[in-house]
Order: C-alpha cells, then structure tokens, then sequence
C-alpha cells in the first residue's frame, strides 16, 4: 500500500504539464508550487512582476502582481502592485476590467504615486466607451437593458477623484452620454453640476449650452411641455449673450431659432382652435401673440394673414 502511494505521487509530479511542478517544503511541512507561491520580499515579486510585464508576459505578469496583493497586502509595494494589475488588464484588451483594478488603486492606496495617472487611464477607458457604436439586438439598444458602462466611470472619477483635473470633463461626458441615451432629465442635472460644482472650469459654458439642448430635446419627447421649452429658449439667450465668439455659438442661435419655431407654432394651433371654436377674441390674443413674440417666423406671417381675414369678415 505504501509503494502505492509512493507511486502515485510520483506519477502526479512527473505530470508538469497537468499539474505544475510542485516541491515538499520542510518549514512548511507542506507541498506547495512555486507558480502559485511568492518570492521572499515584496521587492523582489514587484520586480518580477515589472520583468514580465516588460515582455509583455501580460498574463503571467498579472499572475506575479497578483501575488504582493495576496502575501504581501500591506507592504509599500503592494500600491504599484495594484498598478499594474490593471496595466495588464488593458494590455490583454480588458478595459472594463482595468477599470475596476485602476478603482482598486484609488480607495485602497489613495496616497500611491500613480493616483493622477490612474484617474487618466480611467478616463481615457470611458471615452473609449463613450465612442463605441450602441450595440443592438434586433434593433433594440443593448443600453435599454443594462446601464452603459462610461455612465458608471465617469461617475465613479467624479465621486472618488473629485478635485482631479479629469472630474469636470467627466462630469461633462457623463450628461452627453445621457443625453444621448434620451434620459434627459439626468442629463439635465449632469450639466447642471458642471455648472454647479466647475464654474470655473472650461466646460461650464459648454455644459450651459447643453443644458439648454437637453432641455429642449426633453420637452418635445413629452408630448410638447411649453414650460420646457421656454426654459431652454431662455438659457439659449443667455448662453449667445455671455459667450458671442464661442464656437458652437452660431449653432446656437440655430437650436434657438428652432426653439421659437415650435413656440411659434404652439400658439398658432392655439389660435386656430379657438378660431374653429367660433371664439374669435381669444383666436386673435393668441395670433397677435404670435406676431409679437415670433416675428422672425412664418407663423407670424400666417397670422397676420389670418387677423386680416377676421378683420375682412368683420369677427
């Protein structure tokens, strides 16, 4: 029985290719395999784990940082250890998953040399995100199902790394990428935050002019909401006021064209059901409305043509 065993034992360990070579330790009084086991210092695994990485052993290099993180949790190495768990998560094509090693980084080594590099390569991971294709299943958004992993990084950089130089621009893409997923009333309150919270910094105009997008976009999604829309038209005005040589102020003055347009067109239906309604002073309230308050538009036009008309036929 003995010889058996024995025998079995040599057999597992002659077998290095299904189980790893593993060796009889006498500290120990145990078998352990050196794979799986750490060199003597976190120093010297930390170097180990850099070594592999530079050729570009991504996974085995993964392997060996993980290792300071296990046996050696609470050494000064274990911070750059953390690094680079998500160095290779990248490498190896894994960017959500380096997202999570980089968070790691964060909460866990907030004091770590790499914190500001950290907080960029989450970023650059939700922009990565941010300006992939939605992906669709028979014509349905994936995203109106699961939440859009960029939603959860740029809310995590702004959460953890407020006062870092990514939060306002993370802030920022967060309410585009709302905006584009038509959640516009949380698109609403990301830009107003950049507003808010970054005043200073070069995003606040845009997030100004956003913000008076997504109001609008809100308000003609919901069966028309005047309120909205007078909103948006109002914080327009205001953005082509304060910031007349900014860029994106000639589109602008087109979305707030566009605006008074569907304003302008509100009240000129108004009109015209009062006016069906045999109720021709209200009718004519609303179409001198529409000439005061919209003249540049061809609704203005039309109600004049119409007051005329009532005038003609002595209403």
């Amino acid at each position: 029985m003995k010889k058996l065993a024995i025998f079995v034992i040599l057999a597992l360990l002659s077998c290095n290719n299904a189980f790893g070579f593993w060796i009889w330790s006498p500290k120990t009084q145990k078998w352990k395999n050196p794979k799986y086991s750490p060199l003597v210092t976190p120093f010297l695994q930390l170097k180990e784990g850099e070594k592999t990485f530079e050729k570009k052993k991504y996974q085995r290099a993964y392997r060996e940082f993980k290792k300071i993180l296990l046996h050696y949790p609470d050494s000064k190495e274990a911070a750059e250890g953390q690094y680079y768990l998500g160095r290779c998560m990248e490498e190896m094509n894994k960017p959500y998953q380096a997202f999570l090693e980089y968070s790691n980084v964060i909460e866990r080594y907030p004091n770590s040399k790499r914190i500001n590099e950290v907080v960029e390569r989450q970023y650059k991971i939700g922009e990565y995100f941010l300006s992939r294709g939605h992906k669709q299943w028979l014509g349905v958004s994936i995203y109106d199902f699961v939440d859009h992993p960029a939603i959860e990084i740029f809310t995590k950089i702004v959460e953890k790394s407020p006062y870092s130089e990514y939060a306002p621009q993370s802030q920022y893409k967060l309410g585009l990428l709302l905006t584009q997923l038509k959640r516009y009333d949380e698109g609403r309150d990301a830009f107003q935050k950049v507003i808010e919270n970054y005043p200073d910094s070069e995003w606040a105009p845009a997030a100004k002019y956003q913000l008076a997008i997504t109001t609008a976009k809100g308000a003609a999604g919901d069966a028309y909401d005047t309120t909205s829309v007078k909103e948006a038209s109002e914080r327009l005005d205001e953005f082509i006021r304060e910031h007349p040589e900014a860029e994106i102020t000639s589109s602008a003055v087109e979305q707030l064209d566009e605006l008074k347009n569907m304003e302008a067109k509100k009240n000129f239906g108004i009109a015209q059901f009062y006016e069906k309604q045999k109720k021709y002073n209200s009718a004519r309230i609303y179409y001198k409305l529409v000439i005061n308050e919209y003249p540049a538009t061809h609704y203005a036009k039309a109600s004049k043509s119409k007051l005329k008309q009532l005038e003609d036929r002595g209403l």
